[in-house]
């Protein structure tokens, strides 16, 4: 509880800091020169992996977030599975198939 306390203390003071002062990042503690007004993370890993490492720390229902699926997901993967069921054609390599096919 205290690490999320400095970290989100950490990450107020380099949203508040001047661009061109040097901040320190939440996630790894890296110094970085803040480059624009709204830049709170450093830039030293490639992608988002602070700013991503940072918000799944201190929101606490994201912190399990690999295994949590979306509504829209859910739904999306629902209507798919609906749409793929089994026809009343075989497909011609599936081992219903085999054989219809002949030339």
């Amino acid at each position: 509880m205290k690490a999320v306390k400095n970290i989100k203390a950490t990450y107020k003071t380099n949203k508040s800091a001047k661009v061109g002062e040097t901040c320190y990042c939440p996630s790894c503690g890296q110094p970085f020169i803040k480059t624009s007004y709204q830049q709170a993370f450093c830039r030293t890993k490639a992608g988002t992996i602070c700013k991503d490492k940072y918000w799944n720390t201190v929101i606490y229902n994201k912190r399990n977030n690999t295994t949590r699926i979306s509504p829209a997901s859910r739904r999306y993967m629902k209507t798919q599975r609906m749409n793929n069921r089994h026809t009343d054609i075989d497909h011609p390599f599936s081992c219903e198939g085999l054989g219809q096919w002949i030339d």
